[in-house]
């Protein structure tokens, strides 16, 4: 039930950065996720850089947020983080095996409520 041309940016945002901010291989990964019972999407973009330290991690989703280590206006993971949450769904930055960044976001089958027309009754 995602919007394809946001989901769209979702992905190209996360792997625009481990380009721009990681190095070595970018890689994508796709899953089935279960999401309060039902069926859901996970999408992993994991590079091989040096990763985001633990005492920043829980900030790199705010506004203006920048690594300062190269451009960028500090509003891209923060977008993400919006259209991802506006599809019902969440998102998270964790080390990845190889020590770089590893974000996954999760989206339900469904479109959340507030997605949703309100009903009417005759």
């Amino acid at each position: 039930m995602a919007r394809p041309d946001k989901t769209e940016q979702i992905i190209a945002n996360l792997i625009e950065n481990a380009v721009r901010h990681g190095a070595g291989t970018v890689t994508i990964a796709l899953e089935r996720e279960t999401v309060g019972g039902s069926a859901g999407a996970a999408v992993t973009v994991m590079d091989e850089g040096e990763g985001i330290p633990d005492h920043v991690a829980g900030r790199v989703f705010t506004k203006f947020w920048r690594s300062g280590k190269r451009g960028g206006t500090g509003l891209g993971l923060y977008i993400v983080r919006g259209l991802v949450e506006a599809h019902g769904g969440t998102i998270s930055v964790t080390r990845a095996p190889s020590g770089g960044a590893r974000f996954r976001f999760v989206l339900p089958a469904a479109a959340p409520d507030l997605a949703s027309p309100p009903s009417r009754r005759s």
